[in-house]
């Protein structure tokens, strides 16, 4: 009998999201029958545990089990330095891929379907903010939207309806925030989220529709089911292809690897790369998990899959 596959899965995030952590912890366990899971925290006693039990050959590869969690790199920094391998992007993906900010001017760089916006800092907005009035009346117009660039999971957005409540809100949040972009409001846009596995040459699966109560969930609201997945998309062939195509280019621009989920707007046939989510959740409701379901693969195949991408690194 073959033995299983050891993985060790870290608790990373806000206290606030142990409930989440623990039961995408709970429901892999009762599904990847290949492997073999058991948890770690990660502050000094888990990192020591950790490095032990992958010297002593406790442990074969690491999952980041990290919903709700920010922009920080340093859980795949630790990893790195210390050869312990794991399923998802490296450092320095993870961190450009949740800050707004960098990965737009990647996705600029490769020509990747995005909204207009405008960076604004506390110094721009203090020394510049006519200019940034100017560029919202002109270039974005109203309503728009405000983001935190290392903002995740629906934290740090706001919808602003004028010019009024612009300057009020940016007012107080340019000193809690180190940046934030002024976005365009696509309006009745269709919501997709694209599942792409692989390294360089990745591959997108079909992409699922997310439909929400209201424009703008709260974390908690999304957890109390205001936010509703379809699958697959409500979108013609071409669409489709097109945002596999966007999500695979948006993967291969930040160099994630072994998977990734892009989350992108369609409207009028055009395209809008919202953001790359370098470790997404596998929830068993989740929209990446729904995704390998309707391509015919189980839970325990698609992490095989995962797992053997990254021996082959």
């Amino acid at each position: 009998m073959q033995s299983k596959i050891k993985l060790a899965v870290i608790f990373y995030g806000d206290k606030s999201q142990r409930r989440i952590n623990l039961e995408q912890f709970n429901g892999l366990k009762k599904v990847l029958t290949s492997f073999s899971l058991c948890q770690y925290n990660f502050n000094k006693i888990g990192q020591a545990r950790l490095m032990q039990d992958y010297k002593a050959g406790k442990v074969d590869i690491v999952l980041k089990n990290a919903y709700g969690r920010g922009n920080e790199a340093d859980l795949e920094t630790f990893l790195e330095a210390n050869n312990i391998p794991f399923l998802g992007s490296g450092a320095k993906a993870t961190l450009l891929g949740t800050s707004k900010f960098l990965s737009k001017k990647i996705f600029k760089k490769y020509n990747l379907p995005i909204a207009d916006d405008i960076y604004v800092n506390q110094v721009i907005w203090e020394k510049s903010r006519q200019k940034v009035l100017s560029f919202v009346k002109n270039k974005l117009n109203y309503p728009c939207i405000i983001k935190d660039t290392a903002g995740t999971d629906s934290r740090g957005i706001y919808f602003v309806i004028n010019e009024k409540e612009l300057i009020k809100i940016l007012s107080k949040i340019v000193k809690k925030y180190t940046g934030v972009l002024i976005e365009k409001f696509i309006d009745q846009a269709i919501e997709t989220t694209c599942f792409v596995v692989g390294n360089k040459k990745a591959k997108a699966y079909e992409p699922a529709e997310i439909i929400k109560e209201n424009a703008f969930l709260s974390p908690s609201e999304k957890d109390r089911g205001g936010l509703k997945i379809k699958m697959p998309a409500s979108l013609s062939k071409k669409i489709i292809k097109a945002v596999k195509n966007a999500a695979i280019g948006a993967h291969c621009a930040l160099n994630c690897r072994t998977f990734s989920r892009v989350d992108i707007l369609v409207k009028d046939k055009k395209l809008y790369i919202l953001e790359v989510d370098v470790h997404p959740g596998f929830r068993l409701a989740s929209p990446t998990l729904m995704s390998a379901k309707l391509k015919g693969e189980s839970p325990n195949q698609l992490f095989l899959k995962f797992y053997n991408l990254v021996k082959n690194l």
